[in-house]
């Protein structure tokens, strides 16, 4: 019996093992009893221990001693047949369907890691199938049977008779003409031995030796040898290990849904040969089927050569047919049961038996076989030298010295030469034969060297071809292989197969080749041959050598990756067609690994459909649905009918999968694709909720972008805390509600028990058919503080109780639209809100829905959308090299807490410039608790003013009442002070009881520039105080985003109207800028903030006044670009402002303003019933009056603020507008401010950029009572010239300012000044 695998042979040895000598074995019934107790035959018995374990020598012709190393006898049954057509296919195909090798190695080419198998059993089986059954041919006698042992019992009463009836059948087989299996090397002259099996157990010693010695007596003492065996009765446990198990091959029984009449399944050994096992002697013969009639079932078998017709075979009584093998003595080992083919092996022999048969193999080699082989060798070599020279004919000779022959030239018919057994050609081919079995390799080679020249002058291609392969391997097993050996292998192969026909010797060949090559490193040549004997006559075949081709480009120098690609590519579709499913998945498999990442997409889908179809057949539904998934990946390039067939085989294979494996739950889909880095997550914020007309806080949203005003937020938060820390020191870190991929979240976000988080993910469609997405949910695990876990994955689960799914309802609510459609590659964003209603870490593992295509609803696949955790990179320099995971996903969940919500009275989204607008804040607490404190902060807080805002006199006013320059004021508190109001501030009470909602006025001014406005609100209100909380306060944000429109357009300068009494003026231009027509604009009073002047109430006169004209609401109006001048006289305070102790804003306020009507409007008190009084502290005059410090403002600056006082007056216009708009008129009314520094300086409102700068003059040294507001120049005092009137003295009513006398006016212009203008 051949054996090539497991064993890890080298070249050499499975040569040798190949070509080892065979050795018929034929049993008595009572021998194979004696082998059957051990679940052996006599052959299997032999087979571990059929190596010689010392060498053995041999003399060859001349008398030369060779030494035969390791030689190895190969014995089989003389009874062996081999299988029918059919079954021989079925025998090679299992060979390949049942070697596994699941181990692999990483080997990296061209920066690829490949992963291949650590070995090819399949491949080492299939061509140990592949040789064992090859036909023993006319033209090669190595598998021709050398000599045979007839094995006795020493039992058997009659043995002498027994060894003469088994002679006779050997001779019987030997004499047949013309001669059939099983063929003999030497059939005139075979060497019969005889064994004696006794079993020590059980037979008497003394009668095994007294039949033994009648043996020798009969047979000669050479010839007879003497095992005893079975030491052990088979009752006790085995002494020895089994040594049989890999060297016994039994074929699996088939399939018992195969019919019996079926050829590939026999059920039994009357239907067929080595079915559930092989048979000892693995070797081939014609087969044909049952009867000579049948001639459908007359096939030629696959491996047998084209000399021996099918009617030889049918006539030969060796021939297997239905009829012949019911008459066949079968072994009952060889055939066995169930139980017996599992049963272990050996179990009556022991250490000792195991010595005697080793000892039996190298004993009958030494005394028997070797001897028969020198006289063979001896009588071979005398008939070849006796007629060497002597041609068959005259033809021939003159044949030989003058026609030079070549494969193919000429008739190139197999069978033109037949050569009988006494023929010189053959004489010196058996002689080369002996020669390489015994492993004389140098006198081989001259045999087969000779035997190719002779065979090549006869035209004989066939037995050409036989001689050129073996002495190509005798020069490789001689160690003097080159070039021209290689070649002559390479002829052998291509006189096979082009000239013989003959595919199965060619295919030989090729095998031997290769491992010749592959020890040569000639790897190239070697995928060459195994690639030429590809064909569509054998799927398998072409397979199994191209897969071998394959891995031999990776051991190229350099390696060539693309074609071992390419090449298992061609295996695995053959293994597909052979029916190989396996190894077609694994050949593509290997594949892919050079495929992938390549932008190779139609190789790679080719690739990955071919493996999901394979898996699929194979039943692995998980490998089968990875591959529809990659599919479907994104990029894909093919068509939206070839995708849309794509994912409806991956809905039905991951239906199949949850079919058969219910406990997998929801499995993975690969349509839509999650946008990781699109999932935000917001945390920590109430919805928005407010009664009509009430509009909510805006807070945070969902969709909010952080990035670009979040710092502005932190800073009023850290304003916040500090304030209502008291200054308490500690580290403020900023809270945090919205985390997306720009804010991940390095730390655990916090929720509250009970109230809404929400999360929004980008899903796309990533192919080009649309798909529906139904029974959408957020699948989410949360692990409760006394460690339980629920999850809603139970749900889902057709196991789970519905008590169980009932609590994992009611534990978290989650509302989320119920269905959406993607159409082919679009993006949609999905909203969830959740609802917690216990407290614990809430894990949100994905998205759970119902998949379909939108052309195919019915097919749909319930399954989840996985979140994944991303990496985020440190910022900190130490940590740049690590990565560190973020926590959006996961939530700690924290008992419930106070909850305020806040709203606000509509405010218009386009405002005029300078309007003012009282706004309704309402404050309600929506906890159990009550809110001890609650402040607002403010981004820009000279546009707001808020009851009881002030309750301190700002620095800027303060400043005008004494020098401020020695106070130690802290610059970080003054700006806290101006940006943080403390709301409903109540003696030993809480700002808002529980349930509790208060409503505060504030008031908001637009600014006086055109533009768009945005004004910053956050509230924040205190918790109450707990060890180790998480949350110690929350906040709520504003945001107004207004449109300011330009309205109203005012400047004013202060003259001196009288140049003798130096009475000074101030002279107002107004002008009605809005850009619809219709609006009219109302002047309703005018009112003066100064410390040294009044208005004169009795000296207003309006001039230019043509454009003013009668509007909807008074007598006098400006209308759409109109505009008009006015002029008011000031007076001098009789008495200098003096204060015992420091005024409230108020009485300052009251003290300092004088007012005028100049144009009232018919509404004007409705109007002042919605506005603060000019004169209460909370007006917005006294945030004119207020210097606001930046937040990044200096020490230096900020000290230089407040030290200096700069005398001015302010002027304050109060006007109201009737706004024609699309909906409807609106009333509006606002405050124009000009602040007057210098005579002759013209203030505007809104402001322009040189006056903007003129504002940051420097304060005067000189001390606070001498400062004045307008001074007039040093000897101006009764200088009429100083001012000439354009009218006579007496007209009073009608005056307008010298613009001639510009040197008048007291204008610093410094360097800063003058760059602002000439800009």
């Amino acid at each position: 019996m051949l054996h090539l695998t497991g064993q890890n042979y080298n070249a050499r040895d499975i040569i040798r093992n190949i070509f080892s000598p065979l050795i018929g074995v034929l049993s008595s019934p009572q021998a194979d009893e004696i082998c059957h107790r051990n679940n052996l035959s006599f052959v299997e018995l032999l087979q571990p221990f059929a190596k010689l374990p010392n060498d053995a020598h041999f003399r060859d012709v001349s008398g030369t001693s060779v030494s035969v190393r390791g030689l190895r006898l190969n014995f089989c049954d003389v009874d062996w047949r081999p299988p029918q057509t059919v079954l021989a296919r079925k025998m090679l195909n299992e060979s390949v369907t049942n070697a596994n090798n699941d181990k692999t190695r990483i080997t990296t080419i061209a920066d690829i890691d490949l992963e291949l198998p650590t070995s090819e059993p399949w491949f080492e089986q299939w061509r140990e199938t592949f040789l064992t059954v090859q036909f023993p041919a006319e033209h090669e006698f190595t598998r021709h049977l050398l000599s045979c042992l007839l094995v006795l019992s020493s039992a058997d009463p009659h043995i002498v008779e027994t060894a003469h009836k088994l002679v006779q059948r050997v001779q019987q087989m030997q004499s047949i003409t013309p001669q059939k299996l099983p063929k003999w090397f030497h059939p005139t002259e075979v060497l019969n031995s005889y064994v004696v099996l006794h079993e020590a157990s059980q037979g008497d010693l003394s009668k095994a030796q007294q039949g033994f010695e009648l043996l020798k007596s009969t047979f000669g003492n050479s010839k007879c040898f003497l095992v005893s065996v079975n030491s052990l009765d088979g009752h006790s446990a085995p002494e020895v290990p089994d040594h049989w198990t890999t060297f016994i091959k039994r074929q699996p029984k088939s399939d018992a849904t195969i019919p019996s009449t079926d050829l590939s399944a026999p059920k039994s050994p009357q239907e067929a040969v080595s079915v559930i096992s092989m048979p000892a002697m693995q070797m081939s013969q014609l087969l044909e089927g049952a009867n000579p009639q049948d001639t459908d079932l007359a096939m030629l078998h696959p491996l047998s050569p084209m000399q021996e017709s099918a009617t030889e075979a049918i006539n030969s009584k060796f021939s297997i047919s239905s009829e012949s093998i019911a008459s066949q003595t079968i072994n009952p080992n060889v055939w066995a049961n169930d139980l017996e083919a599992d049963a272990p092996h050996g179990g009556c022999l022991t250490s000792r038996d195991i010595d005697n048969l080793r000892h039996f193999v190298q004993d009958y080699a030494v005394r028997a076989l070797i001897p028969y082989i020198e006289h063979l060798v001896a009588t071979l070599a005398e008939g070849v030298t006796n007629k060497k020279g002597v041609s068959k004919s005259l033809l021939s000779a003159t044949k030989r010295w003058f026609v030079t022959s070549k494969p193919g030239a000429g008739a190139n018919n197999q069978n033109a030469v037949i050569y009988t057994n006494e023929s010189a050609e053959l004489q010196t081919r058996k002689l080369g034969d002996l020669y390489f079995m015994f492993g004389h390799y140098n006198l081989a080679f001259q045999a087969y060297h000779q035997a190719k020249r002779d065979f090549n002058a006869d035209s004989a291609w066939q037995y050409y071809a036989g001689a050129l392969e073996m002495a190509a391997l005798s020069a490789f097993m001689l160690g003097t292989a080159h070039r021209k050996t290689y070649d002559y292998m390479e002829d052998a192969i291509v006189c096979y197969l082009t000239v013989c026909k003959l595919q199965q010797f060619a295919t030989r060949a090729t095998l031997l080749s290769m491992e010749c090559l592959k020890t040569a490193r000639l790897y190239n040549d070697v995928a060459k041959q195994l690639i030429r004997m590809t064909n569509e006559e054998s799927d398998l075949r072409s397979a199994l050598l191209l897969e071998q081709a394959a891995y031999c480009f990776l051991v190229t120098q350099p390696p060539m990756h693309r074609k071992y690609a390419f090449h298992i590519v061609l295996a695995g579709n053959r293994y597909s067609r052979a029916g190989q499913r396996k190894h077609a998945y694994r050949c593509y498999r290997q594949a892919y690994q050079v495929f992938q990442k390549r932008e190779w997409s139609l190789a790679e889908d080719h690739i990955q459909y071919t493996v999901a179809k394979q898996a699929y057949m194979l039943k692995q539904l998980e490998e089968a649905s990875r591959s529809f998934a990659h599919l479907l990946r994104p990029g894909s390039l093919q068509s939206a009918q070839q995708q849309s067939s794509f994912l409806k085989e991956y809905i039905q294979t991951q239906n199949e999968l949850l079919k058969r494996s219910p406990e997998l739950g929801l499995l993975p889909h690969a349509l839509p694709q999650v946008v990781q880095s699109s999932v935000r997550v917001l945390t920590l914020v109430q919805s928005p909720s407010a009664l009509a007309p009430l509009v909510p806080a805006t807070n945070i949203d969902i969709n909010s972008n952080l990035t670009t005003d979040e710092s502005v937020w932190n800073k009023i938060e850290e304003m916040l805390v500090i304030t209502a820390a008291n200054n308490k020191p500690f580290v403020f870190k900023p809270s945090r509600y919205l985390y997306t991929k720009q804010q991940p979240a390095l730390e655990t976000p916090v929720a509250v028990q009970g109230e809404p988080i929400e999360l929004s993910v980008t899903l796309s469609n990533s192919v080009r058919c649309g798909i529906a997405l139904t029974e959408i949910d957020l699948l989410w695990k949360l692990t409760l503080d006394n460690d339980e876990v629920l999850s809603n994955a139970c749900v889902y689960e057709e196991s789970a109780d519905s008590a169980s799914k009932i609590a994992v309802r009611a534990a978290i609510k989650t509302t989320c639209v119920g269905s959406i459609e993607l159409a082919e590659q679009a993006e949609q964003t999905l909203h969830f809100k959740l609802i917690s209603k216990l407290t614990g870490r809430l894990n949100i593992l994905g998205v759970v829905c119902r998949v379909a295509a939108t052309a195919d609803p019915a097919a749909s696949l319930l399954g989840s959308l996985q979140f994944e955790t991303q990496r985020i990179r440190s910022n900190n320099a130490k940590q740049s090299s690590q990565s560190l995971l973020d926590n959006r996903l996961s939530i700690k969940l924290v008992p419930t807490l106070p909850a305020m919500s806040v709203s606000f009275s509509p405010v218009p989204s386009k405002l005029l410039a300078g309007e003012i607008v009282p706004v309704y804040v309402t404050l309600r607490n929506l906890g159990i608790a009550p809110i001890e404190e609650i402040f607002l902060g403010c981004d820009n807080p000279r546009c707001l003013t808020l009851l009881d805002q002030h309750t301190q006199m700002p620095l800027a006013m303060m400043s005008s009442l004494r020098n401020l320059s020695n106070d130690k004021l802290v610059k970080d508190k003054e700006i806290r002070g101006q940006r943080v109001f403390r709301l409903l501030q109540r003696p030993s009470q809480a700002a808002l009881e529980a349930q509790q909602g208060q409503t505060i006025t504030m008031w908001l001014q637009a600014p006086h520039e055109a533009g768009a406005f945005t004004l910053r609100l956050l509230f924040y209100y205190s918790l109450p105080a707990a060890a180790n909380a998480p949350i110690k306060y929350r906040l709520v944000r504003h945001i107004w985003e207004l449109q300011v429109e330009s309205c109203l357009q005012a400047d004013s300068t202060c003259v001196v109207s009288n140049g003798a009494t130096n009475e000074l003026g101030l002279d107002v231009n107004v002008r009605n800028q809005h850009a619809v027509e219709g609006t009219e604009v109302y002047i309703n009073t005018l009112s003066l903030y100064s410390k040294e002047f009044n208005l004169n109430p009795d000296k207003l006169f309006v001039m230019n006044s043509v454009g003013v004209r009668p509007g909807q609401a008074g007598a006098q109006c400006l209308k759409s670009s109109i505009g008009c001048n006015f002029q008011c006289r000031l007076q001098e305070r009789d008495t200098k402002e003096e204060f015992q102790d420091i005024p409230t804003i108020k009485t300052l306020l009251q003290s300092r303003l004088s007012h005028l009507k100049v144009m009232p409007a018919q509404h004007v008190h409705q109007v002042e019933q919605h506005l603060p009084a000019i004169h209460d502290p909370h007006s917005f005059l006294t945030n004119e009056e207020t210097v606001f410090f930046n937040t990044n403002i200096s020490t230096e600056e900020f000290n230089a603020s407040i030290a200096g006082y700069v005398p001015h007056a302010t002027l304050a216009l109060g006007w109201s507008a009737l706004v024609a708009r699309e909906e409807g008129q609106r009333l509006a009314s606002g405050l124009h401010f000009i602040k007057l520094y210098k005579l002759y300086e013209t203030g505007h409102c809104p402001a322009s950029p040189a006056e903007s700068l003129l504002r940051r003059r420097h304060s005067s040294d000189a001390p606070l009572g001498n400062l004045r507001e307008f001074p007039l120049p040093e000897g101006s005092l009764n200088n009429e010239e100083a001012c000439e009137l354009v009218v006579d003295d007496q007209e009073e009513d009608y005056w307008e300012p010298n613009e001639h006398f510009v040197g008048q006016r007291c204008l610093l212009e410094d360097e800063s000044f003058v760059l602002a203008v000439k800009a």
